[in-house]
């Protein structure tokens, strides 16, 4: 077996589709993607078929990397979107050859951080990236509690609460810069991101970013943390989060690759009721 690599670009969409499903197929979270599903992560999510590569054995297209680029605190941090090996060629390097080939393009563009997260159970697919140089910096949790967690909301007293579309993140220094992709202001707008900030005296005590599944004039059905970030006060986080989540009200809460960190805001979530989901994930990254 000789590999050669092409970019994504080389392939026309329908083969790319066909090669994508394939590449999960067998995984704790297969995907099979509808044509449109497929384009939309392009679009949603930063990818750039252009920065995506492909691995042949001849003529046929055997397995792929798709990756973005983008810049943050004067950093070009790029984003591992999906490393997938059609079944026949798994156990036979192809990933490990995959991933260095993909790195050359990033460091054509001058990128200084890669990252990429993984299944915390695909043991192989982290050793994997150990291999290439990544690190394990995190552990991400999904959670998800239903219901009224609280009676009443605790009052703000000398606090202020201030909400804004999380795209006027962007650029600031309220989260992060190099966070799990799916998860930054950058990504989160496109899906109706908002930040919420608890501040005090003009100062930003703490702050998250949310999306909110609501209709206009509609009781909203749910609430996905994505981040959160303060001084560490758990008296301040704790007042910010049944605001931001709406302890009070009836409805579905639920976190995405969110951060587990020291696990303070982590177990506090847990005390409100929130459990963990089956699915869980570590958080990668390489410096270039």
């Amino acid at each position: 077996m000789e590999l050669t690599y092409k970019k994504l670009t080389a392939l026309n969409f329908e083969d790319a589709l066909e090669l994508f499903n394939k590449g999960f197929e067998g995984y704790k979270i297969p995907m099979n993607l509808t044509m449109e599903q497929f384009m939309n992560r392009f679009g949603s999510e930063g990818l750039s078929a252009e920065l995506s590569i492909v691995a042949f054995d001849g003529e046929v297209p055997v397995g792929f990397v798709l990756q973005g680029i983008k810049e943050e605190a004067d950093m070009k941090i790029a984003w591992n979107g999906g490393t997938g090996i059609v079944p026949e060629y798994r156990g036979k390097q192809v990933g490990f050859h995959l991933i260095k080939e993909s790195e050359k393009i990033l460091l054509e563009n001058n990128v200084d951080v890669a990252t990429l997260e993984a299944l915390s159970e695909n043991s192989p697919a982290i050793r994997l990236y150990e291999k290439c140089g990544y690190q394990i910096v995190d552990n991400l949790v999904f959670l998800s509690v239903k219901g009224s967690l609280m009676k009443n909301l605790p009052s703000l007293g000398e606090f202020q609460l201030e909400r804004f579309p999380a795209f006027q993140a962007i650029g600031s220094d309220l989260f992060p810069a190099i966070v799990p992709w799916q998860t930054s202001p950058s990504i989160v707008p496109k899906v109706g991101g908002e930040v919420v900030l608890l501040k005090k005296e003009g100062a930003v005590r703490a702050a998250c970013l949310i999306r909110k599944r609501a209709v206009y004039g509609a009781k909203t059905e749910g609430i996905t943390l994505f981040q959160l970030s303060g001084n560490g006060n758990p008296e301040e986080i704790e007042l910010l989060l049944a605001h931001a989540l709406e302890f009070d009200q009836d409805l579905g809460r639920s976190t995405y690759n969110f951060s587990t960190g020291d696990g303070a805001v982590l177990n506090l979530l847990l005390s409100y009721g929130f459990e963990k989901t089956p699915i869980s994930q570590v958080f990668m990254t390489k410096k270039l």
